[in-house]
């Protein structure tokens, strides 16, 4: 299942226990693989369990099996789990840093601002990102606009060459062009 990232923050892990983990405040991944290495999560204070150094700090885990709706639910009790928590990582890039990025083409004409990243939560993999075209993109594309909406594109994983503070594509405008899927 592929989910923008809105979508994972906010929301309660819960074991099959029914012991509450705590919230997802964002994803944790690789920019040059695109791999999510780890969900950070913010411990509740009820956390005792998971006192090993965590209190109300963050940590990171990255869930196998879980069912996904108003909460993840996960499908192993707390004692398994918490032999998979980690402390987090700041040194691991923030999939949430890269929201109101700058995207940029291979030779630094403006594509637009990311919106959001789309994540694959079956093979936990960042597949694309939504990017709010700018006019002057829109223009050089030559596609139309109308008066008062903002066009919307999904952008594949695979032709970002880096995410730092911008985007930077590995395409010039004609093959993003090609490669971008156009949102309702």
């Amino acid at each position: 299942m592929t989910i923008p990232l809105e979508s994972l923050k906010d929301i309660l892990m819960i074991t099959s226990d029914a012991y509450e983990v705590g919230e997802i405040t964002d994803v944790r991944y690789d920019p040059f693989e695109w791999d999510v290495k780890g969900l950070k999560i913010k411990a509740r204070r009820s956390s005792g369990k998971l006192s090993a150094g965590f209190g109300k700090t963050a940590f990171m885990f990255l869930p196998q099996d879980f069912v996904l709706n108003d909460v993840m639910l996960l499908s192993q009790p707390i004692e398994i789990i918490k032999d998979a928590i980690v402390p987090d990582n700041n040194n691991i890039s923030s999939l949430s840093s890269m929201i109101n990025a700058k995207v940029v083409t291979r030779d630094n004409a403006l594509v637009g601002t990311v919106v959001t990243a789309m994540i694959d939560t079956e093979l936990w993999k960042v597949s694309s990102i939504i990017v709010r075209l700018d006019k002057t993109a829109i223009e050089a594309m030559k596609m139309k606009k109308s008066l008062f909406s903002k066009i919307n594109v999904e952008i594949r994983a695979n032709i970002i060459l880096s995410s730092t503070d911008m985007v930077h594509l590995d395409e010039q405008m004609d093959g993003v062009r090609e490669k971008m899927a156009v949102l309702d």
